[in-house]
C-alpha cells in the first residue's frame, strides 16, 4: 500500500466516516453521530469539490487519510477523490515507470505486427488492433457503462463509427466518435488497420473491434467484445507487468508535446499539441499525460536528445529522444 509513502494513513470507505445531507441550495456535513460539522472541519470538505450529483458519500474524518471521499455518480459509477499528496505520489511513480517504458515497447509493437497476420476476428488480431489503436491513435479503452452513456472507447466502438473510402488504390480509414466526456474524436487510422477494421465492420452488428472462438468459421462464428482486463493481459504479456494500456496515452502525449518542442513551440503549444492528440484539456494534458521534463528542458537538452536518436524497426526518433530525455540516470 503506497499510502505510507506518501505520509498518510490508509483508510477505507468500509469504516466509520462522515456524510452529507441536502440542504437549501447547498449541503449540510455530519459526522458519524450525525452532528453538524463546522469551521476548518467543513471547509476541508468542501474543498474536495464533490460534485452535487454524487449520492452515498463517504467522507474520511482523518484529514491525513489518502481516500477522502467515495460517491456514486449520475452513471452508477463509483468515484474517489483522494489526498492530494497522494495523487502527486501516484503521478511521480507514473513518470518514473515512463522512463522504462521504451524498453517495453519493441516487445509489444513486434507481438502486434506478429498477430495482425492473424485472421480478422481471432482473438489475437483483434487484441492486437485495438492495443495498435491505443499506441499508435491514442485510444481510450473504453467501458460498458461510459458506452452506455455515449462516450466510447477502443473495446465500445460501434461498426457505425468507422467510415471507410479509398485513395490511389489504397483503403482509407477513420474513426468519428465521441470519447470521455462527449467530445468529439475523428481519428484517420493506419492503412495496415484499414482492412481488418473494415473485415470486422462487415461481420457484426454490435461492436467494432471483436473476436470469435472459431476464427475460421467466417459469419458463423459468433462474436464476442474485448474487455479492458483482455488489453492489459496482452500488454503485460509483451511488455511487463508493470504497464498497463494507459502507458501508452501517457507515452504518446509526451511523444506529441516533445516533438512540438523540437519543431521550436513554447511550453503552452506543446502541451496544447499533446492535449489534441488526446482528445483531452489543456489541464488535464498537462497534469497527467506529459512527462515534466518535457516541459521543462532547456533548448540544448532538447537539442542534444533529437540528435543522438535515430529512427529504429519499433520506435521514431521522437519517441528516441523521449526515451534519452526521461532515462531513469538522468
Amino acid at each position: 500500500m503506497l499510502a505510507p509513502e506518501a505520509g498518510l494513513a490508509f483508510v477505507s470507505d468500509q469504516d466509520d466516516g462522515w456524510t452529507r445531507r441536502k440542504c437549501g441550495r447547498g449541503f449540510t456535513y455530519l459526522d458519524e453521530d450525525g452532528g453538524t460539522l463546522r469551521g476548518r472541519r467543513r471547509r476541508r470538505l468542501e474543498s474536495l469539490a464533490i460534485p452535487p450529483a454524487w449520492r452515498e458519500v463517504w467522507l474520511c474524518p482523518n484529514e491525513s487519510g489518502y481516500l477522502q471521499a467515495t460517491g456514486i455518480d449520475d452513471a452508477e459509477r463509483k468515484q474517489y477523490r483522494y489526498h492530494p499528496d497522494y495523487v502527486s505520489l501516484m503521478e511521480r511513480r507514473k513518470y518514473q515507470r515512463l522512463a522504462h517504458f521504451p524498453r517495453a515497447l519493441a516487445g509489444i509493437r513486434r507481438a502486434i505486427s506478429e498477430d495482425l497476420r492473424q485472421p480478422a476476428g481471432s482473438r489475437r488480431c483483434a487484441t492486437a488492433t485495438a492495443v495498435a489503436l491505443i499506441d499508435r491513435h491514442l485510444l481510450r479503452v473504453g467501458n460498458e457503462s461510459s458506452a452506455e452513456d455515449g462516450h466510447f472507447g477502443v473495446t465500445t466502438l460501434l461498426p457505425a463509427h468507422l467510415r471507410t473510402s479509398t485513395s490511389s488504390g489504397e483503403p482509407v480509414a477513420e474513426l468519428d466518435y465521441r470519447a470521455k466526456s462527449g467530445q468529439r474524436r475523428r481519428v484517420e487510422v493506419d492503412p495496415d488497420l484499414a482492412d481488418d477494421l473494415a473485415d470486422l465492420r462487415a461481420r457484426s452488428t454490435d461492436r467494432l473491434v471483436w473476436y470469435s472462438d472459431d476464427p475460421d468459421s467466417g459469419e458463423d462464428g459468433r462474436p464476442r467484445p474485448l474487455t479492458a482486463a483482455m488489453l492489459n493481459d496482452y500488454v503485460r504479456t509483451h511488455a511487463g507487468k508493470g504497464f498497463s494500456t494507459k502507458d501508452f496515452r501517457t507515452w504518446g502525449g509526451s511523444v506529441v508535446a516533445l516533438g512540438a518542442r523540437i519543431d521550436g513551440a513554447g511550453e503552452v503549444e506543446a502541451v496544447d499539441a499533446a492535449a489534441e492528440a488526446l482528445g483531452n484539456t489543456r489541464a488535464v494534458a498537462r497534469s497527467s499525460y506529459v512527462h515534466p521534463r518535457v516541459l521543462a528542458a532547456g533548448n540544448d537538452e532538447l537539442r542534444s536528445a533529437w540528435t543522438s536518436s535515430r529512427t529504429s524497426e519499433f520506435r521514431s526518433r521522437c519517441e528516441g529522444a523521449l526515451a534519452k530525455l526521461i532515462a531513469p540516470h538522468r
